[in-house]
């Protein structure tokens, strides 16, 4: 019964961060919305900064699998696109971490090692897949465009949700997500000819609204 009530709290507490951001999440909230009073919250976690601990340990090892480089062979279009939505399906449940970057960082430097460390390993997956997309013919890109355009499918990967805050367009997780996979599709689209092009096409069109 006791772990059931921790797991609850991190539960709780990752939506609502997810949905007011961590530094306006309170403790008693959380408690709240376990339906627990703050001294079981307290028997659990002392402090908040142990329940976002909690949460980065969960995403440290939720981000492990999705950045499992793909086989050195065999790489098609299609494994790239399964590969996107592992991303975006574990970057949307964690948003509180990318939508509150730099408070996080202030508050608990620990996340900031995390999220450095993942904005890395990301860049390095994409890279390792448009290498093996253009060498299985499906994409025409050299080495030094896939280091460029890696970078930029990771910025937009880990970013967009913040730049449509930015622009006063900020969407749900769901849409956000949707948008992303549009985007990063849409910007490959210019390096594909032939089949390949015309499949891509199809995958993004799924994205367009």
């Amino acid at each position: 019964m006791s772990g059931n009530t921790r797991n609850r709290v991190l539960v709780a507490s990752l939506l609502l961060f997810n949905e007011k951001g961590e530094p306006r999440t309170t403790t008693n909230e959380i408690a709240n919305e376990v339906d627990i009073s703050p001294g079981n919250l307290h028997y659990h976690f002392r402090r908040k900064e142990q329940i976002v601990e909690a949460l980065l340990d969960a995403f440290q090892t939720d981000a492990q699998q999705v950045l499992h480089p793909p086989d050195a062979e065999g790489v098609a279009l299609d494994d790239f696109w399964v590969f996107l939505h592992s991303l975006l399906e574990c970057t949307a449940a964690y948003r509180f971490l990318f939508r509150d970057f730099e408070a996080l960082a202030d508050t608990y430097p620990r996340a900031g090692r995390v999220l450095g460390k993942f904005a890395r390993g990301l860049n390095a997956v994409f890279e390792i897949y448009l290498r093996e997309l253009a060498r299985g013919g499906f994409l025409s890109l050299t080495d030094a465009d896939a280091s460029m355009v890696s970078r930029n499918l990771a910025v937009i990967a880990l970013f967009s949700d913040r730049f449509d805050g930015l622009v006063g367009h900020a969407k749900s997780a769901d849409e956000s997500a949707l948008g992303v996979a549009g985007a990063i599709l849409s910007m490959l689209k210019p390096f594909t000819s032939g089949d390949a092009a015309e499949h891509m096409s199809e995958l993004a069109s799924h994205y367009e609204e």
